[in-house]
């Protein structure tokens, strides 16, 4: 067995219900655009995960990072977020730590392909 590290998960959400005229496809938009590119090249970033949830009006990511102050380096700048620029909204942020991770049988989809963001550019 090869030896393991611990990973730093951060969950960053944006409550979109009231108070906020971005749409969904706004903010994909800005994913396909400028997030992506953006944070394909931020050191220790293992996985970003964009989520939504149009029900909730809530918007987000689930990070995993190598190291917890790379995961608090992002907490420290989200005021700076040009999500907050487009949504008029401050996110709630939540360190984690991981326990383990795992992936399942699938259809071999190539996940850095998957998604929203990825079907309406």
């Amino acid at each position: 067995m090869t030896a393991t590290k611990p990973l730093t998960a951060l969950l960053v959400l944006w409550d979109l219900s009231e108070g906020s005229g971005a749409t969904f496809e706004d903010l994909r938009d800005y994913l396909r655009e400028r997030s992506i590119p953006r944070f394909e090249q931020l050191e220790g970033l293992r996985q970003k995960t964009w989520i939504s949830s149009p029900d909730s009006r809530k918007w987000g990511a689930l990070y995993l990072f190598e190291e917890r102050h790379q995961a608090q380096a992002v907490i420290d700048h989200l005021a700076e977020s040009p999500v907050v620029t487009l949504t008029g909204k401050h996110p709630t942020a939540q360190l984690f730590d991981v326990e383990a991770v795992v992936e399942g049988r699938h259809s071999g989809l190539d996940l850095l392909m998957a998604g929203l963001a990825r079907l309406s550019g």
